[in-house]
Parts: C-alpha cells; structure tokens; sequence
C-alpha cells in the first residue's frame, strides 16, 4: 500500500478501534444472573472514604444535592449522614431516591433498615450526645446494616448506642487520624504541585530559549509503523480480554487479579507486529523510548519531575472535569470511581497484593510503552515538518484524550487523566524515554492506592 493510504487507514484506526474499546466496555459484563438470588449492589470503597470524610469535614459535601453521588447505595449512606447531621428531611429523600427501581437498587430489607435509622435518629441534646432507643431497629436489621453498609453501620453503632465504649474510642481514634491524613495528603499534593507548576514554567523558557531540546529524532522508516504497532497492541488487548472474559467476569479475587496481570504483560507481544514488517528491535526500542536515560541519579531526578509536572495539569483536569460536570447536571463527579478503589475494603491479602501489582508494576510499564512510546511517538514521527510546538502539543493531547478516554471513569474524568498523561509526556519528549514516566506513573498508582487503603480503614 502506498504511503499516503497507508497513513489515511492508520489514523482512521487509531479513531476507530479506541471507539470499539470504549464501546465494549460500556457492555455488561458476561455471566448470566440467577433470578432467584436478589440483587446485592455493594457500597463502593471510595463512598466510604467520603463518607468518613464528610463526617469529619462536613462543611460543604453535606450542602450539596446529594452529598454522597447518585447510585443508590450512595444515598442511602448519605441518609445517614443527613440523620446524623439533623437533617432528617432530606435523608428520608435520599431513602425514597435510592427505592426507586434500577438496575443498582439494594435490596428492600436494606432501604428499611435505613429508613428505620433515618427515623429514631434523635436531634441532639444540648450536651451534644444522642442515644437511639433500643428497639429502634430490630435485630435483622442491625444485622444487615452491619453486613451491607460497612463503615456507615459502625458510624450508626458508636454514635447512637453505649452498648460498647471501646468500639465508640476505636471508631473516634480512627477519624480523628483521618482528618490527619487528609491534611498530610492535601500538603503534600499541593507542595509537590506548586513545585510542579513552577518547573513547567522553567521549562517552557528553558525550551523557548533553546537551552534544552528534544529527546526525539525523526526515523522516517517508523513514520506509520509505530502506529500500525499501537493498533495491534490494542487489537491484542481486546482480543485477550474477550476470550477470557468469562474467568475474568468470574469474581474478583487473587487468582483474576494475577491473571490481568499476565494479561497485561503478554500484550506487549503486539511489539512484534513493528519486527515482522522490518523494524530491527534496536530502532524500534530507539523509537518508543524503551531505553534509559541516563545513570540511576538521573533516572530519579527526570521521574521526580515527571510527577511534579503531571500534578498540576492533573489540578487543571480536575478542573475542567468539575466543569464537565456541571454542564451535564445529572452525573456528578462523586459518582466517579475506579474498579480497583471498589475492590480495596473487602479485598485479602492476595487479593491486595494482586492490587498493588497491576497499579504499581503493569499498568505503568504496559501503559507507558503503549500510549508515551508508541502513540505519543506515532504522532511525532509523522508531524516533523510541523512546528515543533505544535507536533508536541498534538501528540500530548490526542495520545492523552485516548489514554483517559479507555479508562474505566468515564467522561468525567477524562480531562483529569489527559492531565496526567500530559505530564509523563513532557519527559518522554525531554528524556527520549518512556521509564522517568513508568516510575512517576508507577509512584503516582501506588501512592493512590495507600492513600484509599488507610483512609478506607
């Protein structure tokens, strides 16, 4: 095929198949439902954090429409933060909207067992302290309060019994550590992103001036080879993913978690495609930056700027994501949240680790050869007679808008994980290489994932 059609039907897939992907992940999952068995929707880890959060910091979350998101076990928790709070109309609200029939409606049993708390929860006394009579809730209830609602369950126990006072010291230790780690986490976000935006300004002269340069160099032989390689990588990912749909629709448990992992890894043998049509590995790991840059000190320095410069284009995501948002009106960004988050409070150790190691170690390696090194360097290889601003700020954005766009979030939190992408693009393009941004995006999961871990309790 000549170059010209060749180009045309690369970027006509490089649309195309990124549609598929997002199209195939808004589908159900496989597995046929048992009628028989009611329907269990869980109470998500992230709805718990900002629900311990909200307790501790009630401020503005309580003021807003729903304080909690819209999926209706979020309201149910919010219900009983409104109780809490006094607000008892609008807690029993939030019951009726989370009764409301949809596919995610908890169970009967549990809306009444909520509204039951909603309703005996007493206004304060002037000493601050509440007592909820005892056969405000039958025993069933109690039972699947403690079952379904997890933290919220322990709120309702320690705050409105006596029955066990080192419970009520246990529950108030752990927020009050909280509210610490909320602050420790904030300065630290802020700190590193202030240093981050001051850097981006840095460099941004220090290129302007030409006191630095790019780390890519045109290799016209991989102009569209390069992006056919990316095509194949996804191709490979979608086809995996497919055939073992349903041991990974199976549950969530250690031995899927390990699978992902191995399918992770194996799609990298999409990097083949770019061999069989003629690249040498050596060109083709010059041209996806799969090299190091340096000695280990500069390894460090280049991936401590790597997160330093994605955290603050990740702040302008959120922005713009709040933005979104918005605009939308019935999708709030509390409604936002990753699979894995979900996963964390009920998951073992073996489930955990499992975890760690697709955010920490598969996600960052097979996502930065895929998206920084081929995608990102598709887009620059095939723009050299472009000014090189204007190559470098269409690779940033598009191979950024498909990395985000793939990702489980949805819409709302594409211009947040576009950020992301846009930092670990600006030493992919300053290094040549795609490891600085392997290790920040590595850090960045892990970091992450700790954060939920200990504020998830």
């Amino acid at each position: 095929m000549r170059e010209g059609p060749r180009n045309a039907l690369v970027w006509a897939l490089l649309v195309l198949v990124p549609a598929v992907w997002i199209g195939l992940g808004l589908l159900p999952s496989g597995g046929a439902e048992d009628p028989d068995q009611p329907q269990r929707p869980p109470l998500g880890g992230v709805t718990q954090l900002q629900g311990r959060m909200a307790a501790v910091l009630p401020g503005q979350v309580l003021a807003s429409k729903d304080p909690l998101g819209t999926r209706p076990m979020a309201r149910l928790a919010a219900a009983i933060l409104l109780a809490r709070a006094g607000e008892s109309q609008r807690a029993e609200a939030q019951v009726d909207a989370a009764a409301e029939p949809s596919e995610q409606a908890p169970e009967p049993e549990l809306v009444e067992a909520v509204r039951a708390v909603v309703r005996a929860w007493p206004p304060r006394s002037a000493s601050g302290q509440v007592a909820l009579p005892g056969d405000a809730l039958s025993e069933a209830q109690w039972n699947i309060l403690d079952e379904r609602m997890g933290w919220f369950a322990q709120l309702v126990r320690c705050e409105l019994t006596v029955a066990d006072p080192a419970l009520q010291k246990s529950f108030a230790d752990s927020q009050g550590w909280l509210l610490i780690g909320v602050f420790a986490v904030g300065g630290w976000l802020l700190a590193i992103g202030l240093g981050g935006l001051v850097l981006l300004v840095v460099l941004a002269c220090l290129a302007a001036t030409g006191r630095i340069r790019s780390g890519l160099e045109p290799m016209p032989p991989m102009h569209t080879l390069l992006g056919e390689t990316f095509i194949a990588w996804m191709l490979l990912f979608l086809g995996i993913r497919l055939v073992a749909g349903s041991a990974l629709a199976g549950d969530s448990g250690a031995g899927t978690l390990w699978l992902s992992l191995a399918i992770n890894f194996a799609t990298l043998g999409a990097l083949a495609w770019a061999v069989l049509r003629g690249a040498s590995w050596k060109s083709l790991r010059e041209a996806t930056g799969l090299r190091m840059p340096g000695g280990p000190w500069r390894l460090a320095w280049l991936s401590a700027c790597s997160y330093a410069c994605a955290l603050p284009c990740m702040g302008l995501g959120l922005v713009l994501s709040l933005l979104l948002s918005a605009i939308l009106g019935d999708r709030p960004l509390q409604d936002v949240s990753h699979p894995v988050q979900d996963m964390l409070p009920g998951a073992g150790f073996e489930a955990r680790l499992g975890l760690f190691a697709l955010a920490v170690l598969a996600a960052p390696v097979v996502e930065e050869i895929a998206f920084r090194g081929l995608l990102y360097g598709h887009v620059r290889q095939v723009t050299p007679r472009w000014p090189r601003w204007l190559s470098i700020g269409a690779a940033m954005l598009f191979s950024g808008t498909i990395f985000a766009a793939i990702h489980p979030q949805g819409i709302l939190l594409v211009p947040a994980l576009a950020g992301i992408s846009i930092g670990f693009c600006i030493t992919r393009e300053w290094s040549g290489s795609v490891v600085p941004g392997m290790v920040a995006h590595g850090f960045h999961n892990g970091l992450l994932l700790t954060m939920n871990l200990l504020m998830q309790g």
